[in-house]
């Protein structure tokens, strides 16, 4: 990206490679057409956001939010309905503008700036004002109020720990549960199947008013949540349809919720023994229909709490090694770890949780805490020590990124790539890193890791993007890598046909390939290699026909369309038309088929 409109500093470096990357090609080809037609019909800047109104099919335009840092993008999104993976349309379009019309883009104040300036007074008529012009506000700050005033508590409450606030009352969520759980009693078994799933998702909207409150640090109110919908639960569920194990599939969501619960709840011995055989009773009913262990880790971090000996001594920096299990550690020891390092994080209890995180082996939680405390020359030393896979650099990268710490994640990174493990999520992440900072080789490098482990069209287009007058030579070493990978990939098929290499992409798919890309290389492949397209196409169409799909006929006629193109375009227009002849002659019984067959005839 270059200057914007008011000249004030320039927004990160971004390519159409780096959004390739992100966007599907489908999406990217319309984002194109978006750009080219001006469905572009704003953009602002407000700090480091980017905030788009794109025309699409509805009357109110699109709303597209856009996120960065001096590396680049940290996160974009669309008010669209798109939900098929990657950036939609959108996104690109206002990325391409960015790219190739940055006179576009209006500077504006942030939100913060507007704000700064507001006294106490003047921040709740604003808000007030708003909620009126906007009625569906209120809800939202009721909800943001409602957690503040939780934190509030649990903060207020860390000077008086055996006090809280006013206990809930378990029956309204064992009825809120029960009245889920019964509302398919009207319907007939067929039809309630296909509610099972929407039914169970009302029962995790309960169970999300539990994690609001271990989130705001009051784990008694969600213990008393958990028991009620545990108890509703597993009294009713039976009545739904697991056959999909979606009904089943709930109590493996309460287990989590349970763990974080007790750990954040502050509980005497007593307690936790109390809770720990009531787990012990739902499990017991559970086993009898299949599912076991479900809350194996829920009872541990019942009986252990945070006084476990061994524990202790980690959370005190005294060992480095967890030694709480005998022999060998249970299969639920990195689930506890993790639900005990969420707990921690969120008391703010760091170096506590930077010692769980060593004696665990959740090596990059606790690098990712060091740089989340700003502790950046730490981070970068441990984590230069002791990561081991490219996968836990990449974790660190990221956070370091986050601070702000842009030289440190470059380092991190490129280390990573020296590591065991995938590489190349990693390597596409410091190409686009590198290159939004300006640092064209390393980035360079780091694409070219990336084609050689996981080769994509994205890649390649990078590669050619960095390389400038290197392209020739590496061009020719890239093309000479794809023709040697072994099986077959769409990748493979996109570049080659990219490069006008129809021989190569014959030789791809005729490895292995869906027909959507034998479509392609026969579309492709047409006028300069017919008989091979006539082949394909024959080969696409004829089991279709002679197994009597008819379901499937207008396929067959589709691929025969094509290969009576290849045949004109062969010379062999006679040759089609006798083909054709045998071919009604041989089916003239598939009455469905004629009717489709003689279309081609004229």
């Amino acid at each position: 990206m270059t200057r914007s409109a008011h000249g004030r500093s320039s927004l990160p470096q971004l390519t159409e490679a780096m959004i390739h990357e992100y966007a599907s090609p489908q999406s990217y080809e319309r984002g194109l057409d978006y750009y080219e037609q001006g469905a572009v019909l704003s953009v602002i800047r407000r700090g480091q956001q980017l905030l788009a109104e794109v025309e699409g099919s509805q009357y109110l335009p699109y709303q597209v939010r856009i996120t960065f840092d001096a590396g680049g993008i940290l996160d974009a999104a669309c008010s669209c309905p798109y939900d098929w993976g990657g950036w939609c349309k959108h996104i690109v379009a206002t990325l391409l503008t960015c790219i190739h019309a940055p006179e576009a883009i209006e500077e504006r104040p942030s939100l913060k700036t507007l704000l700064a300036d507001l006294d106490r007074d003047q921040l709740q008529a604003l808000i007030l004002e708003l909620a009126e012009q906007r009625p569906e506000l209120v809800d939202l700050v009721e909800a943001h109020v409602q957690s503040l005033r939780a934190q509030a508590e649990w903060e207020a409450s860390q000077d008086r720990p055996r006090q809280r606030r006013t206990p809930l009352n378990p029956e309204a969520f064992r009825r809120q549960v029960r009245a889920i759980l019964h509302s398919l009693d009207y319907m007939r078994p067929s039809e309630a199947y296909w509610h099972v799933g929407e039914v169970v998702n009302q029962v995790r909207r309960v169970l999300d008013q539990a994690w609001s409150f271990i989130e705001a640090g009051d784990g008694h109110s969600a213990l008393v949540i958990l028991e009620a919908i545990t108890e509703a639960y597993t009294k009713d569920w039976t009545m739904l349809d697991d056959s999909n194990g979606e009904a089943s599939g709930f109590f493996y969501d309460l287990g989590p919720a349970w763990i974080e619960a007790l750990l954040t709840a502050d509980l005497s011995p007593q307690e936790r023994k109390k809770w720990a055989d009531q787990l012990t009773r739902w499990q017991d009913e559970l086993d009898d229909y299949g599912m076991e262990a479900v809350f194996d880790a829920a009872q541990a971090a019942a009986l252990q709490g945070w006084d476990y000996p061994p524990l202790q001594r980690v959370l005190q920096g005294e060992i480095t090694k967890l030694g709480a299990w005998e022999g060998e550690a249970p299969w639920y020891a990195d689930e506890l770890a993790i639900a005990r390092l969420n707990v921690l994080a969120r008391q703010g209890r760091h170096q506590e949780y930077i010692y769980l995180a060593k004696a665990e082996g959740q090596i990059e939680l606790g690098l990712a805490m060091l740089a989340q405390l700003g502790q950046i020359q730490e981070a970068v030393e441990e984590g230069l020590q002791y990561l081991s896979t490219a996968g836990e650099a990449l974790a660190l990268a990221q956070a370091l990124r986050k601070r702000g710490a842009i030289k440190e994640a470059l380092r991190i990174a490129e280390h990573g790539l020296t590591l065991q493990g995938k590489k190349a999520p990693l390597a596409r992440w410091l190409r686009d890193l590198a290159t939004s900072v300006g640092e064209t080789e390393r980035a360079l490098d780091a694409a070219l890791i990336a084609f050689r482990e996981s080769p994509s069209q994205a890649d390649y287009q990078a590669i050619q993007e960095l390389a400038s007058e290197h392209w020739p030579e590496l061009r020719a070493e890239l093309l000479a890598h794809l023709r040697q990978v072994p099986g077959y990939s769409e990748a493979q098929v996109d570049i080659f046909l990219q490069e006008g290499l129809i021989d190569d992409a014959i030789a791809a798919v005729e490895k292995s390939a869906n027909y959507a890309v034998i479509e392609r290389v026969v579309n492709a492949a047409v006028k300069s290699r017919p008989d091979w397209a006539i082949r394909a196409c024959l080969q696409q169409a004829e089991p279709i026909i002679e197994e009597g799909r008819s379901r499937y006929y207008h396929h067959a006629v589709h691929w025969l369309e094509k290969a009576q193109a290849a045949y004109q375009a062969a010379g062999r227009e006679e040759e089609w038309r006798d083909y054709l002849e045998q071919l009604i002659r041989r089916h003239q019984r598939k009455h469905k088929l004629m009717g489709m067959l003689e279309i081609l005839r004229r």
